[in-house]
């Protein structure tokens, strides 16, 4: 017989009610000063958002295309500014701008704005098949 350590394990997908409270994040970026305002709780209780699937953001499609973008911005920054963030081609930036593309509101300008702001090689658009 073995024993093994419980470890409490993180949500299978995102909830509209933690959609909602990274966008409240997410909608006091400083974008002139590129500088996320979180608490320590806030990055201890989310960090696990940056690793998930696409399928597990389909509840963020119902969002507008500003609150998007906001998404988009905050998570590019979340990955450089926030200790255990880090998400390479898992990052939600990938799904979210997949979601603006297909509704037809994604803007280069946007693309130039992530480009500028991130060293990760895979955003916005995900890996190169």
């Amino acid at each position: 017989m073995s024993v093994g350590v419980w470890e409490p394990g993180n949500p299978s997908s995102v909830s509209p009610e933690q959609i909602v409270a990274v966008v409240e994040q997410a909608r006091q970026v400083d974008v002139e000063q590129l500088k996320l305002n979180c608490d320590e709780a806030f990055v201890a209780d989310h960090a696990w958002m940056m690793k998930l699937e696409e399928s597990e953001w389909r509840s963020a499609e119902s969002l507008s295309a500003e609150d998007l973008v906001g998404l988009i911005r905050f998570f590019t920054l979340a990955e450089m500014q926030l200790q255990g963030w880090e998400a390479g081609s898992k990052n939600p930036v990938i799904y979210l701008v997949r979601m603006l593309k297909s509704r037809g509101e994604f803007s280069a300008e946007l693309r130039k704005w992530v480009r500028a702001n991130t060293d990760n090689r895979f955003l916005p658009n995900g890996a190169a098949l």
